[in-house]
């Protein structure tokens, strides 16, 4: 897992918000919003397995052969490559 960031709401940072209209609100909010969600990807990018980490995984299981292997990996890859798009 990433570092998680803090979000720290000092005095003049809430007397600010507290002030916004609507508008000015719901641009703070789409912001904060978006920079949570581009943190989020980043890490979940960092941090998510790898095919080829799923193969070696799946290679030690009882049972588990490399052809079934390559077409769990196989599907896996294009389910996930479709869903990237």
């Amino acid at each position: 897992m990433g570092k998680i960031k803090g979000f720290i709401l000092n005095r003049k940072q809430y007397d600010k918000i507290r002030k916004m209209d609507h508008c000015q609100m719901t641009m703070w909010a789409e912001s904060v919003y978006k920079s949570g969600y581009k943190d989020g990807k980043e890490t979940a990018e960092a941090d998510s397995l790898t095919i080829d980490q799923v193969r070696e995984c799946l290679l030690t299981l009882k049972g588990f052969g490399e052809k079934r292997v390559s077409s769990i990996c196989d599907e896996l890859q294009r389910k996930m490559s479709h869903t990237s798009d």
